[in-house]
This record gives structure tokens, C-alpha cells and sequence, in this order.
């Protein structure tokens, strides 16, 4: 299922303050309603939560394509990312949407989910652990938990476009300036504080130490690379500048393959599912 970019530009532009941030959203909606789309259109899924809802385009989204569905949108709106909140506002909503500005502690209900995901949002979590085992036990019996973020065993950070560099102290004193221009210029402020470099590695310990049944579709990476020449937008071809530049030439000539499937290189992004686990209380 695809949607399009033109109509989603049509229906939402009005409520952004200029088209580049409007564009910056929808090609991530678009990315995103394919990548999840499979997993709400099963019969026995009708609970849904997405955590880290934003501006809600994509949960509202997938609300009118289920109209049957339930869908419930959790987001605080912090740490760079509160004009989120005054867009979600303005959007109208469809009547099987529940959007609540809380954070996932904070949040109280006897609702039980087959659906928990989040899209860019793991990476800017404090506590990623506390996130896995919360979301556990607000899933159902047979409910799954979808997160889809960077990667950083590579070292790159996709919201600034730049590389790692040993660590985040030291890549915020090389790239300081141009840090605090972006924040400045997107309005994004605090967005580096807030993030946590999350490792795909550490990330696996962890699950593996707690017994959980997880995978990780590998066969993202295809459809990430691809994401650079298929995006409606242009936007994320734009946004990544020289390092889509690279990514499109490593295609190509079948780079790709050989430093992320043979050498075994991590790639800059991930999609984790994680199935309901019950020894996690």
C-alpha cells in the first residue's frame, strides 16, 4: 500500500509554517505507512499505539485507511519537538484516533495493544530499556512491538548529516556550529541533547539477556537505499546531500553488497519486531 505524496502535500501544507518542513514530514510518512502497513492490515490487530505520534499525519493516515481500527497516538512533544504538537492540534481527526500528549510512563490504561511502534522516535528515548519492557506489557497476548530507527554501529547521524566521530561528546565539539545552526534553523531546539546514539549490538544483548523472541528484517536496508531515488518528495535525497550521493553510487556498482553483506558493516538503520513477551513483567 503507497500513498501519495502529492495528495498528502494538498491535504497537510497548510498546516506548516513553510513547505521544506512539511516535506521533511511527509517523506518520512511515506517511508513509514510502508514499512507498517503490513502489520496493521491482519485480522486480530485492532489495537494500535504509536508512541512518539509527532504531528500525528501518519497515525491519522492509517486511521482512515482502518476506519474498524483503534488507533491511540502518545507524544510529549519534548525535546525538540514541540511545534509538533501545535500541528497535531490543528489536524482534523478521524473518530477511531486517540491522541493523548503524555510520556509512556506517565501513561495510564487497561487497554491492551497487538500493535505497538514507533518510527525515529527510539533514538531520542533517555531510557531505551525502560521503552522495551513498558511497551511489553502494554501489548496483548499475541501483540508485537515495531521500531524502526538509526543505527549507529555505523557512524552517522542521519538528523544533522554528519559523521560520528569516537563518540557524541567528541562529534558535538568537531560539529558544534553547524549543530547549532540546524537546531536554529529547523527550530528543533535541544534536538541533540535529546538524542541517544542507539546501537544495534547493544540493543541485541539486551533482548537476548531478557529472553525476548525478536528479529530484525534485515531486508530494510534494500528498501532504505532504494528510498533515495523512489521518494515522491525528493526531500530525503536532498536532506542527505552527499551521503545519498554515496549510498546511490554504492548500488550501483553493488558497493552495498559488499561492505554490508560480505564485510558485514552495520547498516546506518534498523527494523526491530518484537514479539509479546510474558517473562518480562
Amino acid at each position: 500500500m503507497i500513498l501519495s505524496y502529492e495528495n498528502l502535500k494538498n491535504q497537510y501544507v497548510k498546516y506548516f509554517k513553510d513547505k521544506a518542513k512539511c516535506d521533511f514530514i511527509l517523506t518520512d510518512v511515506l517511508f513509514a505507512f510502508k514499512e507498517i502497513y503490513k502489520f496493521i492490515d491482519v485480522e486480530k490487530v485492532n489495537n494500535i499505539l504509536e508512541i512518539g505520534s509527532g504531528t500525528s499525519i501518519l497515525l491519522n493516515e492509517f486511521s482512515k485507511k482502518f476506519p474498524k481500527k483503534n488507533f491511540f497516538g502518545l507524544d510529549p512533544h519534548e525535546k525538540g519537538f514541540d511545534d509538533y504538537e501545535q500541528i497535531s492540534k490543528k489536524i482534523p481527526k478521524s473518530k477511531n484516533l486517540t491522541l493523548l500528549h503524555e510520556t509512556l510512563n506517565e501513561f495510564k490504561t487497561k487497554t491492551k495493544f497487538d500493535l505497538i511502534f514507533s518510527f525515529n522516535v527510539f533514538e531520542h528515548l533517555e531510557n531505551q530499556n525502560n521503552y522495551i519492557k513498558r511497551s511489553n506489557q502494554l501489548l496483548s497476548e499475541s501483540g508485537k512491538s515495531l521500531i524502526l530507527c538509526p543505527n549507529y554501529d555505523f557512524p552517522y547521524e542521519p538528523h544533522f548529516v554528519i559523521p560520528i566521530i569516537f563518540n557524541k561528546e567528541m562529534t558535538y565539539k568537531i560539529f558544534k556550529k553547524k549543530i547549532i545552526n540546524h537546531e536554529k534553523t529547523t527550530g528543533e531546539h535541544g534536538l541533540w541533547d535529546g538524542l541517544n546514539l542507539c546501537s544495534k549490538k547493544t540493543i541485541q544483548k539486551n533482548l537476548k539477556k531478557k529472553g525476548y523472541n525478536f528479529t530484525f528484517d534485515f531486508s530494510i536496508k534494500d528498501r532504505f537505499l532504494d528510498r533515495i531515488d523512489n521518494d515522491q518528495s525528493s526531500y530525503f535525497k536532498k536532506r542527505q546531500g552527499s551521503a545519498a550521493k554515496l549510498a546511490k553510487f554504492a548500488k550501483i556498482f553493488f558497493l552495498d553488497k559488499i561492505i554490508f553483506d560480505i564485510f558485514k558493516i552495520p547498516f546506518p538503520y534498523m527494523k526491530l519486531i518484537i514479539n509479546k513477551n510474558e517473562y518480562e513483567k
